[in-house]
């Protein structure tokens, strides 16, 4: 699915995005990453959804809160033993992702082409791992559409939202500091 479609349903507010030398960064990482992420980050950058969907980015020198989420959801992969009928070993899950109540949005990197990444949901409610054959941008999209047969999140936050807000930090301090409340009328 196109960036397209994202962007129509959740336009960047302007200064989004960050410009990232992916070259020099999926060296570091000792992987590459999906176009449709890439594309994400250019137009978005690391922020929040809804106030309730951390977007993580990675860091140029492999450490930070994408690492740190990475290998919590490996452990948690590990020690729960993936899912069913599934092989993949722990050190091929990437956190992309974490929402609210905990639960972590990763890759499952089980092909050379980083595109053809199925997403993966830790839902801490229920302590279960659940695939989804689609890329990132995907995923989102046919949440805000709540396009899949039920919500694979443990919220409700942006189940069916046909217009999400994103802001990166930044943005949400800078209206902070303008004595407004960034996420005034997303519902909780």
């Amino acid at each position: 699915m196109s960036i397209d479609v994202l962007l129509s349903l959740m336009p960047p507010h302007v200064g989004a995005g960050s410009v990232i030398d992916w070259d020099a960064t999926e060296k570091v990482w000792g992987s590459p990453f999906p176009t449709d992420y890439k594309e994400f980050v250019k137009h978005y950058g690391a922020g929040s959804i809804e106030n309730f969907l951390a977007v993580l980015q990675p860091s140029p020198d492999g450490s930070g809160r994408m690492a740190d989420e990475t290998s919590v959801a490996q452990e948690l992969w590990e020690e729960l033993e993936g899912i069913p009928d599934v092989e993949a070993e722990p050190d091929r899950i990437l956190a992309w992702a974490m929402d609210g109540t905990a639960d972590l949005l990763c890759w499952m990197r089980t092909e050379d082409d980083p595109d053809e990444w199925p997403v993966v949901v830790y839902r801490r409610l229920e302590d279960a791992w659940q695939l989804y054959e689609c890329g990132m941008v995907e995923f989102l999209t046919r949440v805000f559409r709540a396009e899949f047969p039920q919500n694979p999140l443990s919220s409700t936050a942006m189940w069916g939202v046909p217009t999400p807000l994103f802001l990166t930090r930044r943005e949400a301090t800078r209206i902070r500091e303008s004595g407004r409340d960034p996420w005034e009328g997303v519902v909780e």
